[in-house]
């Protein structure tokens, strides 16, 4: 059903926005103008937080990259998630200036990519568990078929080995 590739299309395109989005309006600061930008990106706001967030972009996107395995799935869900957990904790508490400041599209756009490269990595390893574990695979079609049921000739099922007793067709006018 998933191709291969789905989770590290998902993964890599995640990766972009989460660095593309550093470069777009994460806040709006209710100050005059004459102090300054009102709007400033995530690039212009946090030294260490543009760091992160660009050092696991482009972790994430190298590793959608590699060899698929194991060890390099998990690391990619938990990349994803730890920076979309750093990306989200600045939606809730944004920087405390004298002006009141209001989170923008940019740094929601921002754990939107991290989501979705944590997602990607959930994707592979989901399907490489059902590579593994078909019958966990629901979605999937039945391995094989339940053998046939009793013929038209024995409508019991009389033939079936401890079948139980035919039932009684009976209507009121019987009685």
């Amino acid at each position: 059903m998933l191709n291969e590739r789905t989770g590290r299309i998902l993964s890599a395109a995640g990766a972009v926005v989460l660095a593309l989005a550093l470069f777009l309006t994460w806040y709006h600061i209710d100050r005059p103008a004459a102090l300054g930008d009102p709007d400033t990106t995530g690039w212009q706001t946090f030294f260490r937080l543009r760091i992160a967030v660009l050092g696991g972009a482009v972790l994430i996107l190298l590793s959608s990259l590699i060899r698929q395995t194991r060890p390099v799935l998990i690391g990619r869900t938990l990349l994803g998630l730890f920076v979309a957990i750093l990306i989200v904790r600045r939606i809730i508490d944004p920087p405390e200036l004298d002006y009141a400041v209001t989170p923008q599209v940019g740094v929601y756009i921002g754990a939107l990519g991290a989501f979705a490269a944590a997602a990607g990595g959930l994707v592979d390893s989901g399907r490489e568990v059902v590579e593994q574990r078909p019958d966990l695979a629901f979605w999937r079609s039945p391995a094989g078929e339940l053998a046939a049921g009793p013929d038209a000739g024995d409508p019991a099922g009389a033939s079936r080995r401890g079948a139980p007793p035919e039932a009684v067709n009976s209507t009121a006018e019987e009685i």
